[in-house]
């Protein structure tokens, strides 16, 4: 967001406008320009080059930390995100092959350059495609802005999107937040979460973690109202969490040490070169989750080769 202004070539247009960029921050000059309800030519050139941007990114072939976070949870789970591009879903889309109907489901909290919404028919998909009911073009999502006060009841789209949260939320068990710090300008957004996880019925036995590079101090201080008692974990390193020492089993692994004392050996991602690589390694894991679903055997600790409990 710092350099957002510059990314998108927008420091002419603020200084045409009668701004002054320098050390300007993207954030709190865009909830300016929208409180005060002037400067409305400004504000839609701002709109148009941020779309614009970010509806052109795309991921590289090789496997990134988006393709771990989809592969590394199940269908139970879900990933709510803030984030306007379309790299998620990018990779959501890509490993489908190997995931099929076992993959998390996402939620874009703030809309979607990638997401398309029928609202006639209450549908949502990929921008460009067509309502799978009516087949009319979708038309693209509306993406919520950086102000302090956001309305997330008046868009149908996002509205839902919020309500899936709130749900998972509800009955969540594992909490990562991975990538955001809960700026001043997501005051709404920080209170619409904080209220549905405060009256989760098993929130004493749930655990939440940090990822962030702050001081600890910093984010205790920032997530403290999350927390119950000590029962959260703060890591500077998404490898090094509690999610990629043991993906699509973090759940599973954290109440087999913490209600049943009978800790399961970590099964941490291994850093490929090639998604391929990536896909095979996770293959094993799918493979029981189908066998489970089959024959209700339970899960082994063990999944995957080489790394096999050690017997001391």
């Amino acid at each position: 967001m710092h350099g957002l202004i510059d990314t998108l070539s927008l420091r002419k247009d603020i200084e045409d406008a009668g701004f002054n960029a320098d050390d300007l921050n993207f954030e709190a000059f865009y909830d300016d320009l929208a409180s005060s309800g002037k400067h409305d030519e400004l504000r839609s050139v701002i709109e148009e080059k941020v779309y614009s941007y970010f509806k052109d990114l795309k991921l590289p072939n090789t496997p990134t930390i988006y393709d771990y976070l989809v592969l590394g949870l199940r269908e139970k789970d879900i990933i709510a995100t803030f984030n306007w591009d379309p790299f998620l879903l990018q990779a959501y889309m890509r490993n489908e092959v190997v995931t099929g109907n076992r993959r998390p489901r996402i939620a874009f909290l703030h809309g979607n350059v990638m997401v398309g919404v029928c609202k006639e028919d209450k549908v949502a998909g990929i921008n460009g495609q067509t309502c799978s009911r009516c087949k009319n073009l979708l038309t693209p999502s509306r993406l919520l802005y950086p102000v302090k006060r956001k309305d997330y009841n008046s868009d149908l789209y996002i509205k839902t999107e919020w309500d899936v949260l709130r749900h998972h939320l509800n009955y969540g068990y594992f909490l990562t937040v991975f990538g955001y710090s809960a700026p001043k300008t997501d005051i709404e957004a920080r209170k619409l979460m904080l209220d549905v996880w405060s009256k989760n019925k098993t929130l004493e036995l749930a655990e939440v973690e940090v990822i962030d590079i702050s001081a600890p101090h910093h984010i205790e201080a920032t997530w403290d109202e999350f927390f119950f008692s000590h029962h959260y974990m703060v890591t500077d390193s998404i490898f090094s969490s509690y999610l990629f020492k043991h993906p699509r089993r973090s759940c599973d692994a954290f109440s087999a040490t913490t209600l049943m004392c009978a800790p399961w050996h970590d099964n941490p991602y291994p850093r490929f070169e090639t998604l391929e690589e990536l896909q095979n390694w996770v293959k094993p894991l799918i493979a029981e989750e189908d066998a489970y679903a089959r024959d209700k055997k339970q899960f082994s600790e063990n999944p995957l080769r080489p790394n096999e409990k050690i017997v001391l």
